[in-house]
């Protein structure tokens, strides 16, 4: 079966919007919360240290994006350089993880913070009314999605600037007096915490078919998309940690309601929350619903899942049943009753899953296709080719540790343990059957055939 036809209609604003929104998320607003009340007045310092090995370990991604752009990436390069069998579990389990648990945490996220607004709203029905808007929004093709996306975007920053802007006004040195009475290591953990904040700018390799020039669009837009996200996380945290008495922000839920209730008048408050957190979690969403089809309709063409449900509306090129089963999915997330926390603790151990295979296929890129690595726009070479991916595959091995420690239940651990054995399961069956056709999986680290989809 020939790839799925995408049609390259994105160009580098539209890209450059979709990372940013898909990275600035529900993190800002629920980790920041989390992470004051372990680091205290050193929260800005948390927020620009996690920078750093998020940073380090997209680089190899944005060369894997530059040097061979496909549709799919974070599925298609283990499974050509790495394993088969290792890329298809990763994404199983992300992709039950972020159907299940990122979608509707980021959806009832939404809608409890418009709950702020209006407090008698039901947050499901609410969440449930988001995801079935972004989910027609997809039906009709990416370009209008990603265009939406940018309007969604532009109103963001300018939500969390007025805020950051007002809280700034107000800022009183003295509420940093004391940024390193924690202690090192709460800073730490902290910091590795707010990695989570900045580890969406990697769906930027999924939409490498639809992206026009991606060899060279993919590494501009990232790093077009990090300072951006970077400076807006600091400014913000200057802002709540400034503004407002210590005492103030340990004693509520969430520091950037209070802060915003205290620095801005109505109208700002109602901006703020409507432009800033509401929209923060929607694009989120949206990008998700971009992206989320990309690898399984290469998963697909690998014949690993049945054929008809990659098929792609002849009039919207859109992988219609694939957005379908994502809809689905996630309407069963959000009524099923699980808490914010396990939501959370779902979507980033399996955000967390699929990235070292990719950090391993980055290593082994200049050897497997050294005429492509040559020909790449931008490219590590000699300690940079080995120091970023293991600084990568270090960050997600400890904060996996934090997060299933964190969890602190046999049945969360073992429902997790359930989305890894049921995938492992499915492929070793679906591998047997596939021989029995004359099919060979272990040949795709020998087909080249078709990266540039």
């Amino acid at each position: 079966m020939p790839a799925p036809e995408l049609k390259r209609v994105l160009r580098l604003p539209a890209v450059s919007f979709i990372v940013i929104g898909f990275t600035i998320g529900g993190g800002v607003f629920v980790f920041t919360g989390i992470v004051y009340k372990i680091v205290g007045q050193a929260l800005p310092i948390a927020y620009a240290l996690a920078a750093i090995p998020v940073f380090l370990s997209m680089l190899p991604v944005a060369m894997m994006g530059s040097a061979i752009p496909t549709t799919g990436a974070n599925y298609k390069y283990p499974s050509r350089m790495v394993s088969p069998g290792l890329a298809f579990v990763g994404i199983w389990v992300y992709a039950l993880a972020s159907f299940i648990g990122q979608i509707p945490l980021y959806a009832l996220g939404c809608a409890r913070y418009a709950q702020v607004l209006l407090p008698d709203i039901s947050a499901p029905v609410v969440a449930i009314a988001i995801v079935t808007f972004i989910f027609v929004i997809n039906i009709l093709g990416v370009k209008p999605a990603a265009q939406i996306q940018g309007i969604f975007v532009i109103t963001l920053i300018s939500a969390l600037i007025y805020y950051s802007v007002s809280g700034l006004q107000v800022i009183d040195p003295q509420n940093f007096s004391n940024m390193f009475a924690r202690g090192l290591p709460n800073i730490f953990l902290g910091t590795a915490l707010l990695t989570f904040t900045y580890g969406g700018a990697n769906g930027i390799i999924e939409l490498g078919g639809e992206i026009i020039n991606p060899g060279k669009v993919i590494p501009t837009a990232f790093f077009i998309a990090f300072p951006i996200v970077l400076i807006v996380y600091v400014a913000v945290a200057f802002a709540t940690v400034g503004a407002v008495p210590a005492q103030l922000l340990l004693e509520s839920q969430e520091p950037l309601i209070k802060v915003s209730q205290l620095t801005l008048r109505k109208a700002g408050l109602i901006f703020f929350i409507a432009g800033g957190a509401i929209l923060a979690l929607t694009t989120t969403l949206n990008a998700l619903f971009i992206v989320g089809s990309k690898s399984l309709l290469m998963i697909v063409d690998d014949n690993l899942l049945p054929h008809w449900l990659g098929k792609i509306n002849q009039r919207f090129s859109t992988p219609h049943i694939f957005l379908a089963i994502i809809w689905i999915f996630s309407l069963a997330g959000i009524i099923s009753g699980f808490s914010l926390e396990t939501l959370a603790a779902f979507a980033a151990l399996g955000s967390l899953i699929i990235f070292i295979p990719i950090q391993i296929a980055s290593i082994r890129l200049p050897v497997l296709y050294p005429e492509k690595y040559r020909k790449s726009g931008f490219k590590l070479k000699g300690f940079w080719l080995w120091f970023c991916p293991m600084v990568g595959i270090l960050m997600v091995l400890f904060f996996s540790i934090i997060i299933l420690y964190d969890l602190n239940s046999p049945v969360k651990v073992g429902s997790f343990i359930a989305f890894v054995i049921s995938g492992v399961a499915y492929y070793l069956i679906r591998k047997k059957y596939l021989r029995s056709q004359g099919i060979r999986l272990e040949d795709l680290r020998k087909n080249e055939r078709n990266w540039e989809a």
